[in-house]
C-alpha cells in the first residue's frame, strides 16, 4: 500500500478519513516528522454536532492531519448520504422517510451494511492502544494530560503493564484552561514524548491540541475523552459484542443514566443528516 492517501469522506461539511486502524497506522507512520506534527480526531456524533454549531470547532477540524470515525452514527451518515432519491418531490419524501429508518435499523439487524464507504469505527478508547503499541514498536514514548487526579498515571500503568516495553515519558492532570497552557507546555516539552494523549473531553481537548501541539514539540497528538478513566478501571467498557455491533452507547446509558442528555447526539446528529439528504439530494 506504498500509495496510501487520505480518502475523505464529507459528511455535512465536515471531512472523515474512511481508513481501517490498520491503514491509519500506515499512514501516520508513513508522515510522521517532528516538523510538522500529525493531529488527530476521532469523530462522533456529538464531536459532529459541536461541529456544525460552532465555528471554532469547524474551523479547527479543517486543520487537522486525520479525521476518524467514532461511532455508528458517522458510519451510517456517510453511507445514508450516498442513497439515490428519486426526482419527484413526493417520491423522494416517501422514499427518504422509508431508507432513513431502514438504515438507522440495520445499525443493529446487520451492522456491516454501514462499513461502506468508512470500514470501520475508530475510537480513541481502542486507537490509544495501537497508537501506544506503534509508539512501542518504533521506540517512542508517550505522555497523558488529563482527567481527576491520579488517574492519568493509572492509566499510565495498565497501558505499561500490558505494553511492556512502552516507553512512557510522563502524565500530568492539567486542565483546558487557557491560563495554565504555558505550565503544561512547559511540563510536556521537559517530559520530550513523541505521542501526545490529551483527555479532556471533546472538544477542549481538540481545541487546545490545536493552539499548542506544536509548541509541545510532540510529533502525534490525540484528543482520547474518557480513555483515562476506562484505562483506570474507573468506568468500565462495554463487553466487546456490544461494541462490535454499535451499541455502546446504549451500554453506557445504562450504567451511567446520567449520560442520558448526551446520547440525544445520535438523534439529533441523524435528522441533521436526513433534512440535509432531502433539501439538496446529493446523490
Amino acid at each position: 500500500m506504498a500509495n496510501l492517501r487520505r480518502r475523505k469522506i464529507d459528511i455535512l461539511g465536515i471531512s472523515i478519513d474512511s481508513f481501517t486502524k490498520e491503514e491509519a497506522l500506515r499512514y501516520i507512520g508513513k508522515k510522521i516528522s517532528a516538523k510538522n506534527p500529525l493531529f488527530l480526531t476521532t469523530v462522533n456524533t456529538e464531536f459532529a454536532n459541536k461541529a456544525l454549531e460552532s465555528s471554532e470547532v469547524a474551523t479547527m477540524l479543517g486543520k487537522t492531519s486525520l479525521n476518524l470515525a467514532d461511532g455508528v452514527g458517522i458510519l451510517w451518515a456517510a453511507r445514508f448520504l450516498r442513497t439515490r432519491l428519486p426526482k419527484q418531490k413526493f417520491w423522494r419524501y416517501i422514499f427518504s422517510f422509508l431508507k432513513f429508518f431502514g438504515s438507522l435499523a440495520t445499525i443493529i439487524i446487520y451492522p456491516k451494511y454501514i462499513r461502506t464507504p468508512i470500514p470501520e469505527r475508530i475510537s480513541g478508547s481502542d486507537f490509544i492502544w495501537e497508537l501506544s503499541r506503534f509508539a512501542a514498536r518504533n521506540n517512542l514514548s508517550v505522555f497523558l494530560l488529563g482527567g481527576d487526579p491520579t488517574v492519568p498515571e493509572q492509566a499510565a500503568l495498565k497501558l505499561q503493564t500490558d505494553i511492556y516495553d512502552l516507553r512512557m515519558a510522563g502524565t500530568y492532570e492539567g486542565t483546558p484552561k487557557i491560563e495554565d497552557e504555558d505550565k503544561i507546555i512547559r511540563i510536556i516539552k521537559k517530559a520530550g514524548p513523541d505521542i501526545l494523549f490529551v483527555a479532556y473531553g471533546v472538544p477542549a481537548e481538540e481545541l487546545w491540541l490545536g493552539r499548542n501541539l506544536k509548541k509541545t514539540g510532540a510529533k502525534i497528538g490525540i484528543g482520547v475523552g474518557g480513555t483515562f478513566d476506562f484505562l483506570a478501571g474507573r468506568k468500565p467498557r462495554a463487553p466487546k459484542f456490544i461494541r462490535s455491533i454499535g451499541l455502546e452507547w446504549l451500554y453506557r446509558l445504562i450504567i451511567e443514566p446520567r449520560r442520558f442528555h448526551r446520547q440525544l447526539a445520535l438523534p439529533k446528529f441523524a435528522w441533521r443528516v436526513f433534512r440535509y439528504k432531502i433539501r439538496t439530494n446529493n446523490d
